[in-house]
């Protein structure tokens, strides 16, 4: 009778044991690997703020929402356009969607002359034409799309190669950040912003630039803030990508171009 009982619990052990154990399918299932999300560097350029000394005088500027009383845009909701054959607007081209930006933050520029902040609302895509006017449907939306804002046409800017490190930053001619995107004015890792140097100043895309204030009134060391790279050089201006900060980046600061 106790030999039996003892068989029994043994049993009951080796069941228990057994239960506890990862079963043969669970185990051959392959480790999850973890996902990076990754930024498309490309459609946040192409979103960026833009900056100019002279106020854009395009004539194909956005109506209301097909839908009465809509005003605000997602990707492939329809908008009428203000602008058609007449004025060269043909099915399938796309258009940046972009608006004059009341920002008054924005810097002068190192001529003194005033900037104009211009924000980008995103971008859209001709679906239909008539002699003077079309209907497009958005592709990306930056921000919100309104009644008023003017069309250019669209080209998506290719990010710049960024050479190895070489060069020393010239901190005895640098410029100045002029602006962040829609009225922003303070800017950290990972953020664009444009400073008033451009290809007349000898830049050009993908060149490293550092960020810096002054101490001492100007007398003392340089207080390094961050560091950059340009994105979009245009004459006056360029579009600037913040790669590090040691401190919040504010419009105003110093930008030295490393030669």
């Amino acid at each position: 009778m106790m030999s039996k009982r003892r068989s029994v619990i043994r049993l009951f052990v080796a069941a228990a044991a057994t239960s506890l154990l990862p079963s043969a399918a669970h185990a051959q299932l392959p480790a999850t690997t973890a996902r990076t999300a990754q930024r498309d560097y490309q459609s946040e350029l192409a979103c960026g703020a833009r900056a100019t000394a002279t106020a854009p005088t395009a004539t194909i500027r956005l109506a209301e929402g097909r839908e009465h009383g809509k005003a605000l845009f997602g990707p492939g909701d329809p908008i009428i356009v203000r602008g058609g054959t007449t004025q060269g607007v043909r099915v399938g081209q796309d258009y940046f969607v972009r608006r004059v930006t009341d920002d008054r933050f924005t810097q002068p520029g190192s001529d003194g002359v005033p900037t104009i902040s211009i924000h980008t609302a995103g971008w859209i895509r001709i679906v239909e034409t008539s002699a003077d006017a079309a209907i497009a449907t958005v592709t990306r939306a930056c921000g919100a799309m309104q009644e008023g804002d003017y069309l250019e046409p669209f080209v998506l800017p290719t990010i710049p190669v960024t050479p190895p490190e070489t060069g020393e930053p010239d901190y005895l001619n640098p410029g100045r950040l002029l602006l962040g995107d829609d009225r922003r004015q303070m800017g950290a890792a990972g953020d664009l912003m444009v400073f008033d140097r451009g290809s007349d100043h000898g830049l050009r895309n993908g060149q490293r630039l550092t960020i810096f204030r002054q101490t001492a009134g100007g007398l003392g060391p340089v207080a390094f803030v961050g560091q950059a790279t340009a994105m979009i050089v245009s004459p006056e201006t360029t579009v600037v990508r913040i790669d590090k900060s040691t401190d919040a980046i504010y419009v105003g600061d110093l930008v030295a171009i490393h030669r």
